[in-house]
């Protein structure tokens, strides 16, 4: 039991420092170090520790694999996103901002209510309108 984990230990120094691993192999060497540990552990109390490194360390291998390429694929799709969102500037605001707003020139004289010059009828009422004087 002690050689095996002692063995565990030394591997993932070993491999840690050697390269530097993806989201995938990060996840599958934790996986495996941590299902070697708990299969070790369950194993020792059924009567098969090293049956139950084995086992462990397999599932804990493909789970943490699996884990890691999810990482993986989620950092994907947002560095995806950021990339198609375009931001534009806006232009800067103009220094002469004259009114934009047209002059009204039409009034009804029922109502009191003014209307641009474009206006003939009242779009609310039907009436005629007349020019303001």
């Amino acid at each position: 039991m002690k050689r095996v984990a002692l063995f565990l230990v030394i591997g993932v120094m070993a491999t840690s420092c050697a390269t530097e691993l993806n989201e995938t192999q990060s996840g599958a060497l934790l996986g495996s170090g941590l299902g070697a540990g708990l299969g070790a552990i369950i194993g020792n109390q059924t009567g098969s520790p090293g049956a139950g490194t084995a086992i462990g360390a397999g599932t804990g291998l493909l789970a943490g694999a699996l884990v890691g390429e999810g990482i993986k694929r989620q950092g994907e799709k947002i560095k995806q996103e950021v990339a198609q969102q375009q931001y534009y500037r806006q232009p800067p605001p103009s220094q002469y901002q004259g009114t934009t707003q047209e002059l009204h020139t039409m009034y009804n004289p029922r109502t009191g209510q003014t209307f641009p010059s474009r206006y003939k009828y009242d779009p609310n009422t039907g009436e005629e309108l007349l020019p303001l004087q």
